[in-house]
């Protein structure tokens, strides 16, 4: 296996690049396919557009055919990323300006609107349109729900009526699971069952890889937020979820359950402040890597790979099905 698996899944993913590129000139005017194309030219590991063809091509189908599925799917991360970006008023991703500064949010709007208006084009163009749109529309309307429980999982920052009564000040773990299961897992359980479905496969098979997308998913926030917090160089700010008043961050929510009453107020208080200085994320992220919150949180994250990796039992042996697994343990292993 390549020893660096990342690498091999940035130039699996990006074959799908060039499909995106002309959805996109087809959908609009050509003066403005620079900024619309800025966002995936900044980068991305397209590890989602990756697992649906390893998905398709596990389950017996032609990597051809994952084509237009796998863009589709890209479609739909990136465009959560540039709302994501606008309602977090984002600055840094993938170590470049977000589209709403490069651009201004107006512009990012209507970016994000044509990325989901395009959707429709790539999904007339997949093996089983029929399928597809219903996981696609399901994850979208999941996607939307997680974003909602995230905010209200932020601590201050925010003048919204809705947000300002319904915020959570003590949420459960289990609420944190349930926030990133819409938010991320999603879409992984998305990209495994649409990339099934290319294939033709049947239920049992599309069922199993929806679960291991899943769990997958659910790896992947619990490492980001690791690496959010206790990570170097990741392309994004360095402890961006503190600067965003987020309680809804797992290596947050384990320190908490370990520093004294005095040290975990110090945290709250950070994310309870309107703003947030560069000196209060040092400080905030020096007492969480005091505790065993990324030692915990990495423990979490091994053992949902682990039961992800488990759902591939129903493929058989093959190269693509080592690959579905390479890739899981890659989401672990990431350092970015």
């Amino acid at each position: 296996m390549n020893p660096d698996p990342l690498t091999k899944i940035v130039k699996t993913g990006r074959k799908v690049d060039p499909i995106i590129f002309k959805a996109l000139a087809n959908a609009s005017s050509s003066k403005f396919q620079s900024p619309l194309t800025y966002h995936f030219r900044t980068g991305g590991k397209r590890m989602r557009a990756t697992l649906v063809l390893l998905a398709c091509a596990a389950c017996g189908g032609k990597i051809e055919d994952g084509m237009n599925p796998a863009a589709l799917v890209e479609m739909i991360h990136n465009y959560s990323l540039v709302m994501d970006d606008l309602i977090d008023r984002g600055v840094v991703r993938r170590g470049k300006p977000t589209v709403r500064v490069k651009f201004g949010d107006s512009v990012a709007l209507l970016i994000a609107m044509l990325y989901r208006e395009a959707l429709d084009d790539l999904i007339e163009k997949c093996i089983s349109p029929t399928k597809t749109r219903v996981v696609a529309v399901q994850a979208m309307k999941d996607i939307i729900e997680g974003e909602r429980l995230d905010m209200l999982l932020e601590q201050a920052g925010r003048e919204d009526p809705y947000l300002k009564t319904q915020r959570v000040l003590t949420p459960s773990f289990s609420l944190y699971v349930e926030m990133i299961g819409k938010k991320t897992a999603a879409l992984f359980k998305a990209a495994s069952q649409i990339g099934a479905y290319s294939a033709r496969a049947n239920f049992l098979i599309v069922r199993s890889l929806g679960e291991f997308g899943w769990k997958a998913g659910l790896a992947f926030q619990v490492m980001d937020d690791v690496l959010d917090i206790c990570g170097q160089e990741t392309g994004k700010q360095t402890g961006k979820d503190i600067i965003e008043h987020k309680l809804g961050n797992a290596a947050i929510l384990m320190a908490l359950r370990y520093l004294p009453r005095g040290k975990k107020q110090e945290i709250l208080t950070t994310l309870r402040s309107e703003k947030v200085s560069q000196a209060m994320v040092m400080n905030a992220r020096r007492l969480i890597m005091e505790t065993p919150a990324e030692k915990d949180c990495r423990e979490i994250a091994e053992k949902y790979l682990h039961e992800a990796k488990s759902h591939l039992s129903v493929l058989g042996e093959s190269d693509y099905r080592d690959g579905l697994a390479t890739l899981a343990d890659a989401i672990v292993s990431r350092t970015f």
